[in-house]
């Protein structure tokens, strides 16, 4: 399978791209370590220090979030599915859905150059790339499992609710956090002015 026909596999037909694609570790550590690099170019701070550090920062927590995925992936197709597969294959196979967060990424990332995305957008676009997400998570899983992919959407909707959540929950605080600045960037302009009016 050439690379034009694997990427418009992963992103349009996962099913066929899982029974033709390499079993190798190194694929999807390319493509993660790609969409790592595509988060930071639109926040990368002037300062090189600095920069390094989010870089590192940046890798290092993305490669995290990969390891937790698939291991609630790997426990939940263990508990329910009873299917017989190891953690290695199921990292393997979760982390091709970091093609899908880097289109994901590099659409937040020019919404972000527009103006100050609203977390309303941010949350949408969120949960878009997420359920985009979910075909290569079970037809990933399919191809190492004896299992169905209606039989995998139960086993995964659990870890799937919960990054609903947190994505929700981190919606919430974004929000919150927006509002008291408005507020207070408001309430300093006031004052200012009326200062001003004093003198």
């Amino acid at each position: 399978m050439d690379t034009k026909n694997a990427i418009k596999n992963l992103l349009f037909d996962q099913k066929q791209f899982f029974s033709e694609c390499p079993k190798g570790l190194l694929p999807p550590m390319i493509i993660t370590l790609v969409y790592a690099l595509i988060t930071m170019v639109f926040i990368l701070p002037s300062d090189l220090f600095i920069a390094i550090i989010t870089i590192i920062s940046a890798i290092i927590g993305i490669f995290i979030s990969w390891v937790i995925v698939a291991a609630m992936f790997l426990a939940g197709v263990k508990l329910i599915g009873y299917a017989t597969c190891t953690f290695k294959q199921m990292f393997i196979v979760t982390g091709y859905a970091s093609a899908i967060l880097a289109i994901g990424a590099v659409l937040s990332g020019l919404v972000g150059l527009i103006g100050t995305p609203d977390p309303l957008v941010s949350l949408i676009l969120q949960g878009a790339v997420m359920f985009w997400c979910i075909p290569v998570w079970i037809y990933g899983i399919a191809s190492i499992t004896e299992l169905e992919p209606k039989k995998i959407l139960t086993c995964i909707i659990v870890p799937i609710i919960i990054m609903i959540v947190f994505s929700i929950i981190t919606y919430a605080l974004t929000a919150s956090l927006t509002e008291s600045a408005d507020l207070y960037t408001s309430s300093s302009g006031s004052s200012f002015t009326m200062s001003g009016s004093t003198f």
